[in-house]
């Protein structure tokens, strides 16, 4: 089965990801990003979950310690149009999460 990518994020975010042809694109505000979030985690076909990092900072802190501990979705912070991340994770660090070992150790 093949993932999918959703992205879930502000009118900038979810305009340019949907130009870059990414179909599955949910606008979201502080009031409705948790639940977007619930409903993506509840969904298997969704392997990747783009969000911006200033809607991932306001959810709950129960549902972000989650989002750390798990590996599937694999789950991509981007920061917002100002470009300043606050808490980006390194993509090396996401994909060592999620698969279990570094690809980049020799």
């Amino acid at each position: 089965m093949k993932a999918k990518i959703v992205v879930v994020g502000d009118m900038p975010l979810v305009a340019g990801m949907r130009l870059a042809g990414i179909e599955n694109c949910w606008l979201a505000d502080e009031k409705n990003a948790q639940q977007l979030i619930e409903s993506v985690l509840q969904q298997q076909e969704y392997g990747v979950l783009v969000i911006n990092e200033h809607l991932l900072n306001k959810i709950d802190w129960r549902l972000k310690k989650k989002l750390d501990s798990i590996a599937y979705p694999v789950v991509v912070p981007i920061p917002d149009y100002s470009g300043v991340s606050t808490e980006g994770e390194e993509i090396r660090n996401m994909i060592k999460r999620a698969l279990g070992f570094d690809l980049g150790k020799k």
